[in-house]
């Protein structure tokens, strides 16, 4: 609009212009006829005519210096008056000048006249002019006013038919895009509502329009199948998964998280499934409590039934930990948080903030994970891992149940029931792992074959009972008088075999000897009360002194032992070559 008004006016002020050309045009002719006429004297009334022209406020001849030297200065209206007319005449130029306020309009324009020789009139025929002189300039002021008004109410008119039709056309849009912009208003809410997780929303049209109804009905099915496959998911996972009270409001990335999830513990199950017994489980549990939950100090406990020997196998503990009998989470099998209440466990009174929570493995054995945190927001944080750590122990619990039992089954299968030590199967393992690395590193064992003295007597006089009770009284010496690097096994019956780790000559003598004294101080409760002692015998040779072959050096303190029986027993006997008769010398070496 602001364009078209300009353009009105401009148009307005090129036609007074053009209009003012005519008049200098006429002005000139007319001049140049009462000239060659003669009547030069009566062009007032022709220049006063033609300024009552319509528009024309003002006109005016003006005289140049040649024509004022030539023929005086005319009429009073006919000398310079301002400063457009003196450009005019020095310049030969046509001058324009608007003058515009807020109640008028006027255009000044001056144009010069140009001597010409050529052309009709001669000028030259009356004029001592040269070729292309200005002889003068007729200045005319023309009334724009109403022009500029025209040009306004033009333009307001078209103004208002412009609002007029852009109405009608927003009318006409706006009622045919109504129904669009509230299926669209409506899309729009749905949507958002998604994106914060809320797919129960669905989008409403109560048009007609049957493209828009499509529209509708596509988007609320694939919302609905979406949000009851998410609620699926996660009814099915609750199953077997524990999720966290404050997982993801939104079901698409709560969905997401959960698989992730999944994933990783289902590797994580696959991995323990080829592990070699509970102690490389553990590692890996303890493992994924640093790394990936990030616990920084906690300990992972295994315990028998009814919290019966409890033992640290995972230690991150940022200081050494020992294990509390009193520990309330092991006495009562239920977690404790240390924001439960004011030094709820006193075996934990020192720690800040902790919480111990067990966890049932089977009926023969549990878990209790103890973690210490430095700040109530780090034990809130903990806190929420306690449904992963929860799905990870879940997921371990077959292996480490199924290891439980191969382990008791092999312990059970190299043990010796009644005394606890090695039987004679576990003998065949352990020499055949223990003499290649006693080669290669060149390590002695000292061999010690025991056996009890007229053990048949104790037997026959006193029954079997009471002959176990011997047995167990001598186990038990054996383990309390033998290094932790030693191993010891019953041989068969009454006959103990001790394998002494890189233990040299003396010092085998010398634990034989304390042996051989322990028991014998040792009394042995019969079944009416009383007691009695017995004393042993002990066989000795030395692995690779006496044969490189281990098998040869146990032989070698059997029958050590033998002529300890035959020296009087209770006593202890080094094996020697001259204790083999000629045909045992040759098959020895």
């Amino acid at each position: 609009m602001v364009i078209l008004a300009f353009s009105i006016r401009d148009l307005g002020i090129k036609n007074a212009e053009e209009k003012a050309q005519i008049i200098a045009d006429l002005v000139q002719d007319g001049l140049s006829a009462h000239m060659l006429s003669g009547t030069m004297d009566q062009r007032e009334f022709f220049l006063n005519k033609i300024s009552t022209a319509k528009g024309v406020e003002a006109l005016w001849v003006v005289r140049s210096e040649s024509v004022i030297k030539q023929f005086g200065k005319g009429f009073n209206n006919e000398v310079v008056r301002d400063g457009i007319d003196e450009k005019t005449l020095q310049t030969g130029l046509v001058h324009k000048q608007n003058e515009e306020s807020s109640h008028s309009a006027k255009l000044r324009i001056s144009t010069p006249y140009i001597a010409k020789e050529n052309g009709s009139p001669n000028c030259m025929q009356c004029h001592q002019a040269k070729e292309g002189e200005v002889l003068g300039a007729i200045s005319i002021v023309f009334n724009i006013n109403e022009v500029r008004t025209n040009g306004v109410i033009t333009s307001l008119g078209i103004l208002l038919l412009s609002i007029f039709i852009m109405l009608f056309i927003f009318f006409v849009i706006n009622r045919s895009m109504k129904p669009l912009m509230e299926l669209f208003d409506s899309i729009t809410f749905v949507m958002n509502k998604a994106q914060e997780g809320d797919y129960s929303r669905r989008v409403r049209f109560s048009g007609s329009d049957k493209e828009c109804h499509n529209v509708m009905f596509w988007i609320n099915s694939l919302l609905e199948k979406l949000e009851n496959t998410l609620n699926d998911i996660e009814v099915t996972v609750k199953k077997f998964l524990a999720l966290s009270p404050n997982h993801q409001p939104d079901l698409l990335l709560d969905a997401q998280a959960i698989v992730h999830e999944l994933s990783d513990i289902y590797q994580f199950k696959r991995t323990i499934e080829f592990d070699e017994d509970k102690e490389q489980v553990y590692r890996r549990i303890g493992s994924i409590l640093q790394h990936d939950l990030g616990l920084e100090d906690f300990v992972l406990i295994e315990s028998g039934k009814d919290a019966i020997n409890p033992t640290i196998v995972f230690d991150a503990s940022s200081q050494k930990r020992t294990i509390d009998p009193t520990c309330r989470a092991l006495r009562t099998k239920q977690a404790v948080y240390s924001d439960q209440f004011r030094n709820i466990c006193e075996s934990c009174d020192s720690c800040a903030h902790h919480l111990c929570i067990p966890y049932l493995i089977s009926s023969d054995f549990e878990l209790l994970l103890s973690i210490w945190t430095t700040t109530p927001e780090a034990l809130a944080h903990t806190k929420e891992q306690l449904p992963k750590i929860q799905n990870y122990i879940d997921a371990a619990r077959p292996e480490l149940v199924s290891k439980n039992l191969t382990e008791i089954l092999k312990i059970s299968s190299t043990t010796d029931a009644l005394t606890g030590l090695y039987n004679r199967k576990y003998l065949d393992e352990y020499i055949e792992k223990a003499l290649s690395q006693a080669k290669r590193n060149g390590i002695v064992y000292g061999i010690l074959m025991i056996d009890i003295d007229f053990f048949k007597m104790v037997n026959d006089t006193y029954g079997h009972d009471v002959g176990d009770r011997a047995i167990k009284a001598l186990s038990h010496i054996l383990k309390e008088n033998i290094r932790e690097a030693d191993t010891a096994f019953r041989f068969g019956g009454e006959e103990f075999l001790i394998l002494l780790y890189e233990c040299e000559e003396t010092m085998v003598e010398n634990i034989a000897n304390k042996i051989r004294m322990a028991f014998e101080k040792t009394p042995i409760q019969s079944n009416n009360g009383a007691t009695f002692n017995k004393t042993l015998s002990v066989g000795v040779s030395i692995f690779p002194k006496d044969s490189d072959s281990i098998w040869k050096c146990i032989k070698f303190a059997d029958i050590a032992l033998y002529k300890a029986k035959d020296s009087g027993r209770n006593c202890i006997k080094r094996f020697e070559l001259n204790m083999l008769d000629e045909q045992e010398l040759k098959n020895a070496f």
